[in-house]
């Protein structure tokens, strides 16, 4: 039976990715996106090692298959924020909203096929109409008048959309024999080696070695990015993965468009027209009736 505390949870993690985008932009501006990515992981790891150091959490991987939860970190954080990075950067704004905005739809078919859950009738026009608010944000919210992008930039866009979807069919999966924060610490280790390879790899002129000096101007990004859009975040993402379905929890992800648009006007002085409103009631009216018309919640099985 889902609690209050389960919607909370999905309610906060698009609150975090939502504001992390302003972070995001502003670490990047001296910093390679494979090093931000290698930081960001690498802080969260440290973080989360600390904290099962001091016994506030608890770490126990003895005697469970990591079959499915390798499946996990590989669909994310690996394959989606590879994807994701250079797909956003090959493609217009409208382009990548309109992708990133099926990721919903995606993640419960997906849901349906390997895991066997329902989706009602009522609770599959609300899912519609959450991603129909974020295609009118992208389309009609400012961004339309850009081109779409190449090829390549769409085909990453789905990449990562089918990463995210795949993750949270197998992170609810997993679930039963990992806890939320098992599952968090796994994905934010395997984030840091493998991003830690790649920003080495793909080194130019032995840049990496200022890189303590040029991460120091953004601590306060990194920050953000590594203790609560990275272990926050996805702690919270793999909890309510735990209580609800994902077709339930997925659909909280659309919200994250909404914050980060209210972010933009308050933070950035951005404008907010009609399109911006109209969209943003889809997406949290789309929320509402997903979670209201769902079939009745179990843990996964």
């Amino acid at each position: 039976m889902a609690r209050p505390a389960d919607y909370l949870a999905g309610i906060g993690y698009a609150s975090i990715f939502g504001l992390s985008f302003v972070a995001t932009k502003g670490a990047l501006e001296v910093l390679a996106p494979f090093e931000l990515l290698f930081l960001r992981f690498a802080l969260a790891t440290l973080l989360l090692a600390a904290l099962a150091g001091f016994r506030l959490i608890r770490l126990d991987y003895r005697g469970k298959s990591w079959a499915g939860l390798a499946l996990v970190c590989v669909f994310q954080p690996l394959l989606y924020f590879t994807c994701e990075t250079f797909g956003v950067k090959e493609s217009s704004a409208s382009t990548a909203g309109i992708v990133i905005g099926a990721l919903p739809a995606l993640g419960t078919i997906l849901s349906a096929l390997i895991l066997g859950e329902r989706v009602g009738i009522l609770q599959s026009l609300f899912l519609g109409l959450s991603i129909g608010g974020v295609a009118v944000i992208a389309v009609f919210g400012g961004a339309a008048g850009g081109e779409a992008g190449s090829l390549l930039g769409f085909i990453l866009l789905l990449g990562a959309v089918a990463s995210a979807a795949f993750y949270n069919v197998f992170s609810r999966k997993s679930s039963v024999k990992f806890s939320p924060v098992e599952t968090t610490f796994a994905m934010m280790a395997s984030g840091a080696v493998a991003f830690g390879i790649l920003a080495l790899v793909t080194v130019r002129d032995g840049s990496l070695r200022d890189l303590p000096e040029r991460a120091m101007g953004v601590i306060p990004g990194i920050l953000y990015l590594g203790a609560l859009s990275s272990v926050l975040a996805f702690f919270l993402i793999n909890f309510t993965l735990s209580r609800l379905r994902v077709s339930q929890s997925i659909v909280f992800s659309n919200l994250t468009t909404v914050i980060a648009v209210t972010a933009g006007v308050a933070l950035r002085g951005e404008s907010f027209g009609v399109a911006q409103l109209a969209g943003s009631l889809m997406i949290v009216a789309g929320v509402w009736g997903t979670n209201s018309f769902a079939p009745g919640t179990a843990r996964a099985a």
